[in-house]
């Protein structure tokens, strides 16, 4: 593991349990010498990633700054504001922009629906992997190595029943996803929630992530559901091609 990987590793270490952290701390969770300990800190406080206060170190200004980039900026966002705009316009149902990094997929947009009741997961959320259709879309579209490699690290941790037990029925049920282009879950995340989820593509076909119609059942199933699965799919297909676009 190169020293910037291991410097990166300390901003995983900040939770809600965990928003500030003294070098102790990192020296006892990473396994890492305080001689580098501190110098990691130092290095991500120069660059304003951390900040010192009296208690330890907190995340810095400088995300702050890379967050209104990122929102502004981001070519994903960027194409799919007309869309999402769409989306929770023509259904009043919220709407859900999601991103695939390492093994997590995180909200990265959320717009609200007109219903009263609130999500429990929004913007800068992570997705349980198997238990969302925004997730499991993603990962119906990973290389059949990847989607091995997440099904081992975490189907110890999660109930699989609603999806398959087994690698052989969980991978069907991946292939499935992919010959259908949209992933629906009921009741999985919220008791009274559904969500339907299709795929974003880089210009390679590579998953990029998700965009999700989410709401109350009852309003959910209000709609047609070839309905919402065409508004969706046809979401995420005009996103794909307008990321695939030279500039």
């Amino acid at each position: 593991m190169n020293s910037l990987r291991r410097m990166l590793d300390i901003l995983e270490l900040f939770t809600p349990q965990h928003p500030v952290i003294d070098v102790d701390f990192v020296c006892e969770t990473l396994g890492y010498a305080p001689a580098s300990a501190y110098r990691y800190v130092r290095e991500l406080s120069d660059v304003g990633l951390l900040v010192r206060i009296p208690r330890g170190y907190t995340l810095g200004p400088r995300i702050i700054e890379l967050d209104r980039l990122m929102t502004e900026h981001n070519p994903i966002l960027v194409e799919s504001r007309e869309w999402i705009a769409h989306l929770a316009s023509e259904t009043g149902l919220h709407v859900l922009l999601s991103e695939l990094y390492g093994s997590t997929v995180i909200n990265v947009h959320q717009t609200p629906g007109r219903e009263p009741s609130q999500l429990n997961f929004g913007r800068g959320d992570p997705m349980d992997l198997f238990h969302s259709a925004t997730a499991r879309v993603i990962l119906a579209y990973l290389l059949p190595r990847q989607l091995k490699r997440m099904y081992e690290t975490h189907a110890e941790d999660a109930d699989l029943e609603h999806i398959g037990p087994t690698w052989k029925a969980f991978s069907k049920a991946m292939l499935q996803i992919r010959k259908q282009g949209y992933c629906i879950s009921r009741g999985e995340l919220d008791a009274d929630k559904s969500g339907l989820a299709a795929p974003i593509f880089d210009e390679k076909k590579r998953v990029l992530g998700s965009i999700t119609l989410v709401g109350g059942t009852e309003r959910f199933d209000a709609f047609n559901q070839d309905y919402l699965i065409g508004l969706v799919t046809r979401a995420a297909a005009e996103i794909t091609e307008r990321i695939s676009q030279p500039q």
